[in-house]
């Protein structure tokens, strides 16, 4: 059973495993790095040495494995987690689920297919997951729903439902477009139009909810935030009515994002799925306290995310 009496607006000062992050740029570039952080989790966490990787923000940890393993204490020997979409993650007790790499250096972030990371299709209308029904204890997915259409992610939350047990949590991390839209309403009025500012933030709100308004004039991206009044989810629409490749998935370019989320649409889709409750948070945050572990967790990109525990 969930234990419901949980902090959700946790400090990191009272959320903390012991760890020593490093910080280089040829963190997000080097191939060797990725290799040297999987031996560790795989050979050394036993031993009390954990690593993960963050192309994110350049940065190498080495971490407790010891205080790590504590956060799993709760859980049973034997039950299993997942991450899909798992790019450079890499944990001891998780199983690793993405679509392959396009590039050198991403499929070095992989690593070795069948082994570091099992390749799967989300947006295949024929894909289901090879695992039996209820038995899943966790799932995690970070920035990955935004490279799915609608269709397939609900595919693929369905299927999570399915392989999930009673009281399992799914966690997602997506984009929190929303707020950037927000941001830029907040601009609209202290910045006469066409301002260097007023115009870098706009162009980039837009292209974190669809990748494809890299190709659209800025004038006409500037009159869809007019003509949606500064609204995420109207301009998302406005801009599939008149580009609908900009929605579609590309299999040589899956980095793109083509969907666009909230809490409103996520709570909305999960509660017709089945699973009881769609719990908004915080990164380093939740139900499940592996997640807790932000070296390892909800390190992609946090200043313009947001994080949902959904429980079955």
């Amino acid at each position: 059973m969930i234990n419901y009496d949980k902090e959700l607006f946790i400090s990191h000062r009272d959320n903390c495993i012991p760890s020593m992050r490093f910080y280089s740029k040829r963190v997000s570039s080097s191939k060797l790095l990725p290799r040297i952080s999987r031996f560790i989790n795989k050979y050394l966490y036993k031993i009390g040495i954990g690593s993960s990787v963050n192309r994110y923000d350049n940065s190498f940890t080495i971490y407790s494995a010891i205080q790590d393993r504590k956060l799993y204490s709760e859980y049973q020997k034997g039950e299993k987690f997942i991450n899909f979409g798992s790019g450079a993650f890499f944990h001891h007790n998780w199983k690793n689920y993405d679509y392959p790499g396009q590039s050198k250096y991403y499929k070095s972030l992989q690593g070795e297919e069948g082994i570091d990371f099992y390749p799967i299709d989300l947006c295949d209308d024929s894909q289901r997951l090879l695992i039996d029904n209820q038995t899943i204890t966790l799932i995690y997915s970070s920035h990955t729903l935004e490279h799915l259409n609608y269709s397939s992610a609900d595919r693929f939350l369905r299927e999570c439902y399915r392989v999930l047990k009673e009281d399992g949590i799914i966690r997602l991390a997506l984009p929190n477009t929303k707020n950037d839209f927000l941001v830029c309403s907040l601009l609209r009025d202290q910045f006469e139009d066409g301002h260097i500012l007023k115009n870098k933030y706009m162009k980039d709100a837009a292209s974190h909810i669809l990748s494809y308004i890299n190709n659209i004039p800025f004038e006409e991206v500037a009159s869809l935030f007019d003509v949606s009044q500064y609204d995420s989810s109207k301009f998302y629409d406005l801009v599939n009515e008149k580009y609908s490749l900009a929605s579609s998935f590309d299999s040589s370019n899956p980095d793109r994002h083509i969907s666009y989320w909230d809490y409103n649409l996520l709570i909305g889709i999960i509660k017709k799925i089945g699973f009881r409750y769609c719990i908004p948070c915080y990164q380093g945050s939740s139900f499940a306290r592996p997640f807790t572990n932000i070296s390892v967790f909800d390190n992609t990109e946090p200043h313009i995310s947001f994080y949902v525990d959904i429980i079955k």
